[in-house]
């Protein structure tokens, strides 16, 4: 179970459980499967050299009303996507400063697992976060990382204050909760 230290995200994380997400285009279905034959899709994935649906679904609609909700904002812009050396960037421009998603398409799910070790190992401060993903790191300045399969999910707030909304939520809280969005999007648990 995550841990949501402040109540108005803590709500919206309950909400976030009972929404889901509409687009099936991004949401894996459980299924029963293989360490192989999960490694032969996402090499088969990554050789493609094009950003997955459930990389892209970092930016859509789904995602875009839950960083509206967690800052109590009536709208956000549309977010800047960029795909480069097979990472899918997914930047958010908002009144308040910049938080950026992106996700990392490694070509298996062991390199998946060397990438975010790898990742956490140049965050200071990282710690466990339990709950997301199957394995995930956050820190005190705003970022947290966690892995699914040969995706690796980094929400960066650092481009945030730290002193969020009425209720002064941390910046902090506010990635672990749109973390929690994006991994109920790709559990298929909508």
């Amino acid at each position: 179970m995550v841990r949501f230290p402040g109540p108005a995200l803590a709500a919206l994380a309950a909400a976030v459980v009972l929404v889901g997400c509409g687009s099936t285009a991004a949401t894996q279905q459980s299924r029963p499967s293989t360490r192989s034959s999960d490694d032969a899709v996402a090499a088969a994935q990554y050789a493609r050299n094009t950003p997955p649906a459930a990389a892209r679904m970092v930016c859509s609609d789904e995602i875009r009303g839950e960083v509206a909700g967690a800052l109590n904002l009536e709208s956000v812009p549309a977010p800047e996507s960029t795909w480069t050396d097979h990472v899918y960037g997914c930047a958010y421009t908002l009144p308040m400063g910049r938080l950026v998603l992106s996700v990392t398409v490694d070509p298996s799910s062991s390199a998946a697992d060397r990438t975010l070790q790898t990742m956490r190992n140049g965050l200071a401060g990282a710690a466990a976060e339990p709950g997301l993903g199957e394995r995930a790191y956050g820190a005190p300045s705003g970022v947290v990382m966690s892995k699914k399969d040969n995706l690796v999910l980094t929400v960066d707030a650092t481009g945030l204050p730290d002193d969020l909304g009425n209720t002064h939520e941390h910046r902090l809280d506010l990635a672990r909760v749109i973390t929690a969005g994006v991994f109920n999007c790709w559990t298929g648990s909508s």
